[in-house]
């Protein structure tokens, strides 16, 4: 043996091991050796094993939400069953995308399209580059957010190709998903938010909107989960240095929303339905996640809601999601099995 070599270690008298052609009648305990043993080393009867409960152990409907970031420096998002997903803009580099979605074990594969809200640089810069490396998506929005895309922006027109149009309040299926596109108020080219309806929830998208439409209002109101923006702490805006055109125009009815507006809202429609808020597209600048974070839990605590910072306590789950990084996986379950 060389000096490199172990001795291999062994639990049995050598005179106890089999030869190579012995005839050996192998039960099952010998298969298991002394692998399986009882916490106390004593054998363990067929009555002390519990019964199982299949009930536990089957897979519930569950939508499935990552955020890979949220802001004016890129937003992207996916949401999905455990069969079909969509991504929610494609602002974010289609490298990072993947490799967090392979980080949460969904395969690109399954991703079958983007679903645009507008056509403004941090929601579509990389549409084009994400759909020519993945030839199974299609690209979902109006016919005019398209075309005030290839307008406003330097892309391949050859992004039309993977176009299916769409058109606000006309319900569509990408998979087992059913998806409505309704009206939002933002200096875009007919900005939409989104109803998706899978899995048996309810997940709606309302980001970049001066004031929540009545369409939105409605779809909101029955959702079990929401993304919805809260933009900037008015304070912050009004003493912060952007100049006076900009400011007017974030505060403006086409604009965006406050954190005090949001929270407002949010107590007004909040009930036992809605479980988690996740607030998006926070300003770098004129706000921080701690002051919109306060000024909504505070709205809904007033409202006599229970809030949580985590998705697996009582309550209704508040979190705002991050501007340069993903969030984790969330998984949405039906109110009625929370």
């Amino acid at each position: 043996m060389s000096d490199f070599q172990r001795p291999r270690r062994l639990t049995r008298a050598l005179d106890d091991l089999p030869g190579l052609f012995d005839d050996i009648d192998i039960s099952r305990d010998d298969i298991a050796g002394d692998i399986i043993v009882s916490r106390s080393r004593q054998s363990v009867q067929e009555s002390d094993i519990p019964e199982l409960d299949e009930s536990r152990v089957a897979p519930r409907q569950a939508l499935r939400f990552i955020s890979f970031g949220s802001g004016s420096s890129g937003n992207c998002a996916y949401i999905g069953t455990s069969s079909t997903g969509v991504l929610v803009d494609a602002g974010i580099e289609g490298k990072y995308v993947t490799e967090q979605l392979l980080h949460n074990g969904i395969d690109s594969d399954a991703v079958k399209g983007i679903i645009l809200t507008h056509d403004h640089g941090d929601h579509v810069k990389y549409a084009y580059s994400l759909l020519r490396f993945h030839r199974h998506m299609k690209l979902y929005c109006t016919p005019k957010t398209l075309n005030g895309m290839l307008r406003r922006h330097s892309i391949s027109r050859r992004i039309k190709d993977y176009h299916v149009p769409i058109y606000k309040e006309f319900p569509f299926e990408i998979g087992d998903m059913t998806i409505t596109a309704f009206e939002v108020s933002h200096d875009g080219t007919d900005n939409v938010g989104y109803s998706v309806e899978g899995a048996g929830v309810r997940m709606v998208v309302a980001t970049d909107t001066g004031f929540v439409t009545e369409r939105a209002d409605f779809y909101m109101r029955d959702a079990d989960a929401l993304m919805i923006e809260a933009n900037y702490d008015a304070e912050m805006l009004r003493r912060g240095s952007y100049p006076e055109h900009l400011k007017a125009r974030i505060a403006s009815s086409i604009g965006h929303l406050d954190n005090a507006d949001t929270a407002a809202y949010l107590a007004r429609i909040a009930s036992p339905t809605l479980q988690h808020v996740f607030l998006c597209h926070l300003s770098h600048d004129n706000n921080c996640p701690e002051i919109a974070l306060q000024t909504v839990r505070d709205a809904l605590l007033a409202a006599g809601m229970t809030v949580s910072d985590s998705p697996l306590k009582k309550g209704i789950h508040l979190s705002a999601l991050p501007r340069f990084a993903a969030s984790q996986l969330f998984v949405i379950v039906p109110a009625d099995n929370v």
